[in-house]
């Protein structure tokens, strides 16, 4: 009985030890695609590669991480047969989001969110194939409209 509890004990001890002892961890494993090998470095970045080249360069594909000096993260985002895509996130030094952007075969498509400091919505700007299309909106730190224009294909056509 008393070597039952003393190995429940023993158990939940490493239970709650392990984050701690893995906490200086500086390695950073990715989820790379099958068929692809984790390349670059936390100063770089890393990233995926598929094992051919692309006019000499690395075909990137699969999750992208980047940190800062201090060891948080810097950019988080996804390649695609070596283009930027779906929602990349980007973090200030102190690991608070600033920028948010959705990519299409590496141009912006789809929602821009950058923001201030306190992670509130600074502009809202929406693409299509990396021009500015639709509603482009600067706030307040409040969250009032303190700009409001309208883009059609990377022209301004309209603003308040």
């Amino acid at each position: 009985m008393q070597s039952k509890k003393l190995m429940r004990m023993f158990t939940l001890g490493l239970v709650l030890a392990a984050p701690v002892a893995f906490a200086g961890d500086t390695t950073t494993q990715l989820a790379c695609p099958e068929g692809t090998k984790q390349a670059g470095s936390k100063a770089d970045g890393l990233f995926c590669r598929k094992p051919e080249l692309a006019g000499g360069n690395l075909v990137a594909h699969g999750p992208y991480r980047s940190f800062h000096t201090n060891g948080k993260k810097a950019a988080v985002g996804q390649y695609l047969n070596g283009h930027k895509t779906g929602t990349w996130f980007f973090f200030d030094e102190a690991g608070t989001e600033y920028d948010k952007i959705e990519f299409s075969e590496s141009n912006y498509h789809g929602t821009r969110t950058l923001s201030f400091a306190s992670g509130k919505p600074h502009f809202i700007e929406h693409y299509q194939h990396g021009l500015k299309d639709g509603v482009v909106q600067e706030l307040s730190e409040d969250g009032k409209v303190v700009r409001e224009s309208h883009f059609v294909k990377g022209k301004e056509v309209a603003a308040k």
